[in-house]
């Protein structure tokens, strides 16, 4: 096998191990879920019954988001609060807690298949870490906030990836982080972690973006540094909001975090099976969509 330098010297390998989907830690999981839902549950079969539906719309969210690195939040808020109509920061919570398992599954594949440059997580961490306590402690996400930011955001990812796809990284084998990439790479990352506090998607993308426009790195290795970014991200916020504002509504996060963990783990398999151009631009046409839908719809009840 042979190998590339990454920042400080750090080996990657240039032959990647392949994917695989199936693990006997995702048989664990079930078992540990189902366990839990008997024992934690008053009627965990009218619980069950009711809210089963959530584990597809998991399922596909984590896809898309391990996919792109933009966050199963692009299919999660709109879901939940035009389909089942739950709150605005309702839905942030479920998306943020949802990823925390799928964006986690996802990027347990991305490390098993040694892409990470481990370097640029020591750089992004502490910056999507002070991005998130600004935007979920100092300035808390709420109703307006979601609503007036999430159909912008999601648009401009939307175009982003499209953008993206003929950009010369998509099919480039470049997969240094440059030492010139330190500053630029903490400040997206803060930044990141800022509209993901709000919104639940931004950090995996935002920093996608910049290496691959900015430094020609090739794209697997931006996306799966991106899912394991928004990961630490989402399980970050998960924590947060669990202890200082409010909770987690778990009988509906723990149905798609259950989904979510199954279609993350068929993201790193499908990346590698797939154009990635083909993959890109499903997601834009996906994403712009849905900050279409969350702009129509917030100035048709605004009138």
């Amino acid at each position: 096998m042979t190998y590339s330098v990454g920042t400080s010297g750090e080996e990657l390998p240039a032959e990647v191990r392949s994917p695989q989907y199936w693990s006997p830690w995702l048989l664990l999981i079930l078992v540990i879920w189902f366990i839990g839902l008997f024992t934690i549950a008053e009627d965990p079969v009218h619980l069950f019954a009711r809210n089963w539906v959530y584990i597809p719309i998991g399922f596909l969210g984590a896809f898309l988001g391990n996919i792109s690195a933009v966050g199963g939040g692009i299919v999660f808020i709109p879901a939940v609060m035009f389909i089942f109509h739950l709150p605005p920061v309702t839905a942030l919570k479920v998306s943020i807690a949802t990823q925390s398992w799928g964006m986690t599954s996802g990027a347990i594949g991305w490390l098993q298949n040694r892409v990470i440059p481990m370097t640029a997580l020591k750089i992004a961490v502490p910056g999507l870490l002070l991005g998130s306590i600004f935007s979920s402690l100092i300035v808390h996400p709420n109703a307006l906030l979601v609503k007036l930011l999430f159909g912008p955001v999601s648009i401009t990812l939307g175009v982003l990836s499209i953008f993206l796809i003929n950009h010369p990284s998509v099919a480039q084998r470049k997969t240094m982080i440059p030492p010139d990439a330190t500053w630029p790479l903490f400040v997206a990352s803060v930044v990141g972690g800022v509209i993901t506090g709000w919104v639940a998607v931004g950090e995996g993308e935002i920093v996608t973006a910049l290496l691959m426009l900015a430094y020609g790195v090739e794209a697997t290795t931006c996306i799966a540094l991106g899912v394991v970014l928004l990961s630490i991200n989402s399980i970050f916020l998960t924590f947060i909001h669990t202890c200082f504002l409010g909770g987690i509504p778990w009988q509906i996060a723990g149905f798609t975090g259950l989904g979510s963990i199954f279609g993350a783990r068929l993201a790193p398999w499908v990346g590698k099976a797939v154009d990635p151009r083909v993959l890109k631009a499903v997601f834009g046409v996906i994403a712009i969509s849905d900050g279409t839908l969350f702009i129509v719809q917030y100035f048709i009840l605004h009138k």
